[in-house]
C-alpha cells in the first residue's frame, strides 16, 4: 500500500507537469524517447541579417501592413546554457522541507524486475551513440567557428548587419510532429523574431516565418509567448513510461485505474516545463515579413531574401560521415 501511495504522489507530480503541454509535444517527445534511432539528429545552422543598403525601387513598393504576428502553441526554445540538475536557487537557499516535497526514501530493499530494468536502460543510453552528442538538443553551440567565419564576411561589408546567428542539434520528425523554434535577436535600430519549423519527409523541409522590426518610442503592447524545452520533455516521457510499467507489474484493475486517472485534471499542479511568458519585442515596430517555404538539401546553405533582410539556413546530418 505504501509502494502505491508513493507511486500515486509521483504519477500526480507528472499529471501536473503535462496537463497543459501541447499534445504535439508530448507525441513527439515520447516518440523519440521510445526509439531514438528511427529520428535522425541534424546540426541547425541559422543567420538572420539585415540589408543596410537598400536600393530605391524596394524603398518605393508597397507591402501590406502586418497584423500582431501569432505564434505556434508548440513552440520550443533555443537554450542559452545547459539544464542544471538542480537549480541555483535550490544550492543557494537548500531544500526546504513542504507536504509536496516526499522527505525520505528508503532505498535499502532489493530492486524488483523493473527497476533493474530501469537500470539496464540507464547504462544503455550511456553507451549509446546519442550521448556523444556534445550538446543538449536545442542548446546553442558556444565558440562557433563555421558561424564566426560567415558573420566576420557579412560584417566586413558595409550593406549587412547581423540580427541574430545560432547552431544547434536536434532531431527531426516528419511533419506531423515536428514543432518549430523561437527565433529572436535584436541591436538599437533593428530586431527580429519569429520561428523556425524543420521537418523530413522523402527529403528535408523548412518553414521560416520571420518579422523585420525597427526601434520604436511608443510601447507597442503587450505580447507574450510560452515556450518548452525538448529535453525536459523528454525526461517527462521517460516518467510516464515508468509508471506505465510499474502500474502493469502490479495488475490489470491498476492499469485500468491508472487509464482514467491520466484522464482527470483534478490535480493541483506543482511545477510547470513551460517557461514564463515571455515578452515580445515590447519597443519595436514590425516591418515586413518573411514567410517561406523550402525544400532543402543536407549541408548546403540556402538562401532566403527579402529587399530588406535576409536569412541563410544550412541542415547538416549528424554525425557527419
Amino acid at each position: 500500500m505504501k509502494r502505491f501511495l508513493y507511486v500515486l504522489m509521483l504519477l500526480n507530480s507528472y499529471l501536473a507537469l503535462s496537463q497543459d503541454i501541447p499534445e504535439k509535444l508530448l507525441l513527439s517527445s515520447k516518440a523519440f524517447s521510445e526509439n531514438q534511432s528511427l529520428y535522425a539528429i541534424y546540426r541547425i545552422d541559422l543567420i538572420v541579417f539585415s540589408h543596410k543598403q537598400v536600393n530605391e525601387k524596394d524603398k518605393q513598393e508597397q507591402f501590406p501592413e502586418l497584423d500582431r504576428f501569432i505564434y505556434s502553441p508548440d513552440l520550443l526554445k533555443l537554450l542559452d546554457i545547459p539544464n542544471l540538475l538542480v537549480k541555483k536557487e535550490a544550492i543557494k537557499e537548500g531544500l526546504v522541507p513542504s507536504s509536496q516535497v516526499i522527505q525520505s526514501i528508503d532505498l535499502s530493499h532489493k530492486l524488483n524486475p523493473i527497476e533493474v530494468e530501469e537500470a539496464e536502460s540507464i547504462d544503455n543510453d550511456k553507451n549509446s551513440d546519442v550521448t556523444l552528442l556534445p550538446y543538449e538538443y536545442f542548446e546553442l553551440i558556444k565558440n562557433n567557428t563555421l558561424n564566426k567565419r560567415f558573420i566576420s564576411r557579412l560584417n566586413k561589408r558595409k550593406e549587412y548587419e547581423v540580427l541574430f546567428h545560432g547552431s544547434w542539434f536536434q532531431p527531426l520528425f516528419k511533419a506531423d510532429l515536428s514543432s518549430p523554434v523561437y527565433i529572436q535577436g535584436e541591436n538599437e535600430i533593428n530586431g527580429v523574431h519569429g520561428e523556425l519549423l524543420l521537418y523530413k519527409e522523402r527529403f528535408l523541409h523548412s518553414d521560416l516565418r520571420l518579422r523585420l522590426s525597427e526601434s520604436a518610442n511608443e510601447d507597442q503592447g503587450f505580447s507574450s509567448v510560452k515556450l518548452y524545452n525538448f529535453n525536459n520533455l523528454l525526461k517527462l516521457s521517460k516518467a510516464q513510461n515508468r509508471f506505465i510499467s510499474f502500474f502493469k507489474s502490479i495488475g490489470e484493475e491498476f492499469i485500468s485505474f491508472s487509464s482514467w486517472l491520466l484522464r482527470t485534471k483534478e490535480f493541483t499542479p506543482v511545477s510547470t516545463t513551460e517557461e514564463n511568458p515571455l515578452a515580445i519585442n515590447r519597443n519595436y515596430k514590425d516591418l515586413y515579413e518573411i514567410n517561406q517555404q523550402i525544400k532543402m538539401k543536407e549541408n548546403s546553405y540556402h538562401y532566403i531574401d527579402h529587399p530588406f533582410f535576409g536569412a541563410v539556413i544550412k541542415v547538416s546530418l549528424w554525425p557527419s560521415e
